[in-house]
Protein backbone atom coordinates (compact mmCIF):
# COMPACT_ATOMS: atom_id res chain seq x y z
CA UNK A 1 0.00 0.00 0.00
CA UNK A 2 1.16 3.35 -0.63
CA UNK A 3 0.11 6.23 1.87
CA UNK A 4 0.36 10.42 1.08
CA UNK A 5 0.51 12.81 3.19
CA UNK A 6 -3.40 13.04 3.83
CA UNK A 7 -2.80 9.14 5.05
CA UNK A 8 -5.25 7.99 1.74
CA UNK A 9 -3.98 4.39 1.24
CA UNK A 10 -3.36 3.53 -2.36
CA UNK A 11 -3.65 0.34 -4.33
CA UNK A 12 -0.84 -1.77 -4.86
CA UNK A 13 -0.72 -1.32 -8.47
CA UNK A 14 -0.18 2.89 -7.66
CA UNK A 15 3.32 1.73 -6.28
CA UNK A 16 4.84 -0.68 -9.40
CA UNK A 17 3.11 1.66 -11.91
CA UNK A 18 5.11 4.34 -9.95
CA UNK A 19 8.28 2.62 -9.72
CA UNK A 20 8.26 1.40 -13.39
CA UNK A 21 7.12 4.78 -14.85
CA UNK A 22 9.87 6.69 -12.99
CA UNK A 23 12.53 3.84 -14.00
CA UNK A 24 11.58 4.10 -17.98
CA UNK A 25 11.02 7.87 -18.14
CA UNK A 26 13.22 9.29 -15.00
CA UNK A 27 12.72 12.95 -16.33
CA UNK A 28 9.00 12.76 -16.25
CA UNK A 29 7.02 14.70 -13.28
CA UNK A 30 3.58 12.68 -12.84
CA UNK A 31 0.96 12.40 -10.17
CA UNK A 32 -0.44 8.86 -9.56
CA UNK A 33 -3.48 7.66 -7.38
CA UNK A 34 -6.29 5.48 -7.85
CA UNK A 35 -9.80 4.27 -6.65
CA UNK A 36 -8.74 2.04 -3.75
CA UNK A 37 -9.56 4.24 -0.72
CA UNK A 38 -12.86 5.19 -2.52
CA UNK A 39 -14.15 1.18 -2.96
CA UNK A 40 -15.80 0.86 0.69
CA UNK A 41 -18.47 3.93 -0.75
CA UNK A 42 -18.72 3.36 -4.51
CA UNK A 43 -21.34 1.05 -3.87
CA UNK A 44 -22.15 -0.03 -7.43
CA UNK A 45 -18.86 0.37 -9.15
CA UNK A 46 -16.03 -2.42 -8.22
CA UNK A 47 -13.16 -1.78 -11.30
CA UNK A 48 -10.34 -0.29 -10.10
CA UNK A 49 -9.10 2.79 -12.58
CA UNK A 50 -5.41 4.16 -11.90
CA UNK A 51 -5.04 8.00 -12.64
CA UNK A 52 -1.91 8.92 -14.01
CA UNK A 53 -1.56 12.99 -15.11
CA UNK A 54 1.95 13.82 -16.39
CA UNK A 55 3.89 16.55 -19.03
CA UNK A 56 1.37 16.29 -22.20
CA UNK A 57 3.68 15.84 -24.16
CA UNK A 58 4.27 12.51 -22.62
CA UNK A 59 0.53 10.78 -22.48
CA UNK A 60 1.07 9.39 -25.67
CA UNK A 61 4.13 7.47 -25.10
CA UNK A 62 3.50 6.37 -21.39
CA UNK A 63 -0.01 5.06 -22.26
CA UNK A 64 1.46 2.81 -25.10
CA UNK A 65 4.37 1.93 -23.04
CA UNK A 66 2.14 0.43 -20.12
CA UNK A 67 -0.67 -1.03 -22.05
CA UNK A 68 2.36 -3.52 -22.61
CA UNK A 69 3.47 -3.91 -19.72
CA UNK A 70 0.01 -4.50 -18.72
CA UNK A 71 -1.92 -6.28 -21.60
CA UNK A 72 -4.81 -6.75 -19.45
CA UNK A 73 -5.60 -3.32 -18.26
CA UNK A 74 -7.97 -1.20 -20.29
CA UNK A 75 -6.31 2.07 -21.22
CA UNK A 76 -7.58 5.14 -21.54
CA UNK A 77 -5.76 8.15 -22.17
CA UNK A 78 -5.88 12.26 -23.72
CA UNK A 79 -4.61 15.39 -23.10
CA UNK A 80 -7.74 17.28 -22.36
CA UNK A 81 -10.10 13.88 -22.02
CA UNK A 82 -9.14 10.50 -21.42
CA UNK A 83 -10.55 7.93 -24.05
CA UNK A 84 -10.57 4.62 -24.12
CA UNK A 85 -7.43 3.42 -26.41
CA UNK A 86 -6.79 0.04 -25.32
CA UNK A 87 -9.77 -2.06 -24.95
CA UNK A 88 -9.20 -5.49 -23.24
CA UNK A 89 -12.93 -6.53 -22.00
CA UNK A 90 -14.32 -6.00 -18.46
CA UNK A 91 -11.36 -6.82 -16.65
CA UNK A 92 -10.79 -5.63 -13.00
CA UNK A 93 -8.55 -2.56 -13.69
CA UNK A 94 -8.25 0.77 -15.96
CA UNK A 95 -5.42 3.23 -16.56
CA UNK A 96 -6.07 6.44 -17.14
CA UNK A 97 -3.12 8.42 -18.49
CA UNK A 98 -3.90 12.38 -18.94
CA UNK A 99 -2.16 15.75 -18.84
CA UNK A 100 -1.44 17.92 -15.90
CA UNK A 101 -3.48 21.07 -15.92
CA UNK A 102 -1.18 23.80 -14.03
CA UNK A 103 2.83 23.92 -13.54
CA UNK A 104 1.92 24.21 -9.70
CA UNK A 105 -0.75 21.94 -7.91
CA UNK A 106 -1.02 22.92 -3.70
CA UNK A 107 -3.16 19.89 -4.36
CA UNK A 108 -0.19 17.98 -4.93
CA UNK A 109 2.58 17.05 -2.43
CA UNK A 110 4.72 15.06 -4.22
CA UNK A 111 3.85 12.18 -5.98
CA UNK A 112 0.47 11.60 -4.63
CA UNK A 113 -2.55 14.03 -4.61
CA UNK A 114 -4.88 15.71 -1.45
CA UNK A 115 -8.09 14.09 -1.11
CA UNK A 116 -9.97 16.82 -2.08
CA UNK A 117 -8.34 16.66 -5.78
CA UNK A 118 -9.11 13.22 -6.14
CA UNK A 119 -13.17 13.97 -5.11
CA UNK A 120 -13.01 17.12 -7.02
CA UNK A 121 -11.18 15.28 -10.50
CA UNK A 122 -13.86 12.05 -9.90
CA UNK A 123 -17.03 14.36 -9.97
CA UNK A 124 -15.79 16.48 -13.24
CA UNK A 125 -14.92 12.77 -14.80
CA UNK A 126 -18.24 12.11 -13.92
CA UNK A 127 -20.59 15.06 -14.63
CA UNK A 128 -18.36 15.24 -18.70
CA UNK A 129 -18.75 11.54 -18.74
CA UNK A 130 -15.65 11.12 -19.46
CA UNK A 131 -15.30 7.66 -17.44
CA UNK A 132 -18.32 5.12 -16.67
CA UNK A 133 -18.39 6.08 -13.22
CA UNK A 134 -21.92 7.46 -12.16
CA UNK A 135 -22.80 10.99 -11.10
CA UNK A 136 -24.87 9.23 -8.42
CA UNK A 137 -21.98 7.32 -6.94
CA UNK A 138 -19.57 10.09 -6.94
CA UNK A 139 -22.34 12.72 -4.80
CA UNK A 140 -22.54 9.61 -2.78
CA UNK A 141 -18.76 9.62 -2.08
CA UNK A 142 -18.48 13.59 -1.37
CA UNK A 143 -21.98 13.37 1.07
CA UNK A 144 -19.94 10.50 3.14
CA UNK A 145 -16.62 12.45 3.47
CA UNK A 146 -18.44 16.03 4.19
CA UNK A 147 -21.06 14.45 6.54
CA UNK A 148 -19.48 11.96 8.43
CA UNK A 149 -15.60 12.22 8.09
CA UNK A 150 -13.72 15.71 9.05
CA UNK A 151 -11.31 14.75 6.37
CA UNK A 152 -11.66 17.02 3.59
CA UNK A 153 -10.89 20.60 4.10
CA UNK A 154 -13.77 22.70 2.15
CA UNK A 155 -11.94 25.68 1.56
CA UNK A 156 -9.34 23.92 -0.27
CA UNK A 157 -11.66 21.15 -2.28
CA UNK A 158 -13.79 24.51 -3.74
CA UNK A 159 -10.83 26.35 -5.03
CA UNK A 160 -9.31 23.29 -6.61
CA UNK A 161 -13.38 22.88 -7.81
CA UNK A 162 -13.40 26.36 -9.22
CA UNK A 163 -9.98 25.13 -11.33
CA UNK A 164 -12.19 22.70 -13.09
CA UNK A 165 -15.14 25.07 -13.28
CA UNK A 166 -17.16 23.22 -11.03
CA UNK A 167 -17.30 25.91 -8.27
CA UNK A 168 -21.16 26.72 -9.03
CA UNK A 169 -21.78 23.24 -8.34
CA UNK A 170 -19.72 22.56 -5.33
CA UNK A 171 -21.72 25.45 -3.76
CA UNK A 172 -25.41 23.99 -4.90
CA UNK A 173 -24.55 20.68 -3.60
CA UNK A 174 -22.86 22.45 -0.33
CA UNK A 175 -25.96 23.87 -0.16
CA UNK A 176 -28.48 21.30 -0.45
CA UNK A 177 -26.58 18.74 2.34
CA UNK A 178 -26.39 21.71 4.84
CA UNK A 179 -30.01 21.67 5.24
CA UNK A 180 -30.29 17.92 6.03
CA UNK A 181 -26.37 17.42 7.83
CA UNK A 182 -23.68 19.53 9.57
CA UNK A 183 -21.19 20.74 7.17
CA UNK A 184 -17.76 22.19 8.97
CA UNK A 185 -17.74 25.02 5.52
CA UNK A 186 -17.82 28.62 5.44
CA UNK A 187 -21.63 29.17 5.31
CA UNK A 188 -20.58 31.76 2.65
CA UNK A 189 -20.32 28.75 0.06
CA UNK A 190 -24.11 27.91 1.00
CA UNK A 191 -25.01 31.10 0.74
CA UNK A 192 -23.38 31.09 -2.90
CA UNK A 193 -24.67 27.43 -3.88
CA UNK A 194 -28.74 29.37 -2.76
CA UNK A 195 -28.28 31.71 -5.01
CA UNK A 196 -26.71 29.87 -7.80
CA UNK A 197 -29.37 27.16 -7.48
CA UNK A 198 -32.17 30.63 -7.83
CA UNK A 199 -30.57 31.57 -11.09
CA UNK A 200 -30.71 28.35 -12.73
CA UNK A 201 -34.17 28.01 -11.41
CA UNK A 202 -35.11 31.45 -13.21
CA UNK A 203 -33.68 30.09 -16.20
CA UNK A 204 -35.79 27.07 -16.41
CA UNK A 205 -38.64 29.47 -16.18
CA UNK A 206 -38.21 31.43 -19.24
CA UNK A 207 -38.53 28.00 -21.03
Amino acid sequence: MTKNVTNMVFGSDVKKIAKIVSKVMPALDFVIWDLAPFMPNLHNWRRNIVFIECDGVAVDSLSDYLSVKYPNFDVYAGVKKPVLKFCRGKKSTSIVVVARSGKTRREVTGRYPSLEKCLVDLLYYAINDVLPISLRDVLDLWEYYLTETDLVKFNELYRYSLRRYLGWFVSIFAYALSKRAKLKADGRHCKAGLKNLELIRMVGELE
